[in-house]
């Protein structure tokens, strides 16, 4: 039952100090049983209607998406650098993100016996040289592996056979990474989740609520001070019916902004959540003639193309980006989540990665750059939604990305990372992270 996610028997927050890899000891955490419980008198509530959406709304994508990708290395004084993350990688699951100051930390997945494997955890500076040695966090069987970034710390996400579970590593490798766990989602909703960071060091999560999974509870959890709070809730949604895929994004008011498809006609829709909680009117930001979104939005496991990305642009407001077939769309929101302006057409590929920008987002993806198919390209899109008249194909061209790509912002430094056969004929695989200035996009 759903309803489990947010009904917490004894600490919301589960704290588990484990050794590298190892098995995890419980022990009580913070509770914050009364807001968890506000949130389900607030689910117990009659649904409100979905908002009524004007003809405006459901204007056609505007252009063809990004046709011209220069190759990465023909552009001068963007201080391009490269290294390996990792090499002999068998398994789908990587990621990074960056800090301010300019360095990267990034995740993936190292296969052991009997179906397990390790989740490792290294940080790389500027130039793409490795930093802090690599390190064994957890094991998980699991997909669903993230990483995030507030200041100075990092968070790690995964799902095992406990639900979800997080860790803050260090450069340093003791003392051993302390494991944490959220009692309150279980690993039988792993697929339909969403996280990004919050406020303060924290995460924000969106997630399926009600014993019909008919809404979506939003919390906070894992903030850095441990005097705050280990589990918060901020409120459910009211206009969802059944929701699916959720994407969230905090916003610059201390507040969230939440996106959904809709399973009954396939629809996305999204709604703001204002800093005490407080959520407006559900807004259509998509539901084209002739999709076929309704159907895909019954499976059990959604495909990576099928999930929403959101992230904000800055100042008041959003980027929701999504997939029609092969083309990539984005459609700006504003602080409200409504639709500001028409969608636009991205570009065509797969497997997209979002990361802010400073005034809008980056937006990376796996697609054919006019000469070889699978590479990873990236594109600087606006806050209205609209992409940069030119990309960059970050890949070398030679040899097919493998698996989703990661885009990241550390100061003034763009990292990507992305997966490719270590050679010819070799199953194993190798993640490459590539630097540059973030002036140099065009």
């Amino acid at each position: 039952m759903a309803l489990s996610l947010f009904v917490v028997s004894g600490s919301a927050c589960d704290r588990s100090a484990s050794r590298s890899g190892g098995a995890a000891t419980a022990a009580s955490g913070s509770s914050s049983e009364p807001t968890v419980q506000a949130a389900a008198s607030a689910a117990s509530a009659p649904a409100e209607p979905v908002a009524a959406t004007a003809p405006a709304e459901l204007e056609p994508p505007r252009g063809d998406g990004v046709q011209e990708f220069v190759p990465l290395t023909t552009l001068a004084d963007c201080k391009v650098k490269s290294g390996d993350i990792a090499t002999y990688i068998l398994r789908e699951g990587m990621g990074v993100a960056g800090r301010s100051d300019g360095t990267f930390g990034a995740v993936w997945l190292v296969d052991l016996k009997g179906g397990d494997a390790q989740i490792a955890f290294a940080g790389f500076d500027t130039d793409a040289r490795q930093i802090a040695r690599a390190r064994a966090i957890s094991s998980t069987r699991d997909v669903g592996l993230r990483i995030f970034s507030a200041g100075e710390a990092w968070a790690v996400t995964w799902f095992d056979a406990e639900g979800l579970a997080y860790a803050r590593p260090r450069w340093e490798t003791n003392p051993p990474t302390e494991i944490l766990r959220v009692g309150a989602i279980g690993r039988d909703v792993g697929d339909q989740v969403a996280l990004a960071p919050a406020p303060g060091g924290a995460l924000v999560a969106a997630a399926p609520f009600g014993a019909e999974r008919n809404k979506l509870g939003v919390f906070q959890f894992g903030p850095i001070d441990p005097a705050q709070p280990q589990l918060k809730a901020v409120g459910v949604t009211r206009h969802t019916r059944k929701p699916r895929w959720p994407a969230v994004a905090a916003d610059a008011s201390g507040g969230y902004l939440v996106a959904w498809h809709e399973e009954e006609d396939g629809s996305i829709r999204a709604s703001h959540f204002d800093a005490s909680g407080r959520e407006g009117g559900a807004h259509l930001v998509a539901k084209p003639q002739g999709s076929d979104r309704a159907a895909a939005a019954t499976q059990e496991t959604p495909d990576r193309d099928q999930r929403l990305g959101l992230v904000a642009t800055g100042g008041a407001g959003a980027l929701l980006v999504w997939s029609e077939g092969s083309t990539l769309i984005g459609r700006a929101l504003d602080a409200e989540a409504r639709p500001r302006g028409a969608p636009w057409v991205i570009g065509k590929g797969k497997w997209r990665a979002l990361a802010p920008g400073v005034d809008g987002a980056l937006v990376a993806w796996v697609g054919h750059d006019g000469k070889a198919e699978g590479q990873a390209l990236l594109v600087k899109v606006g806050a209205d939604g609209a992409p940069s008249a030119r990309g960059i194909r970050v890949s070398d061209g030679a040899r097919p990305v493998k698996d989703p790509p990661s885009v990241a912002l550390a100061g003034e430094r763009v990292g990507v990372a992305w997966t490719e056969a270590m050679s010819p004929g070799v199953s194993t695989k190798r993640a490459v992270l590539r630097v540059l200035d973030r002036s140099c996009i065009p």
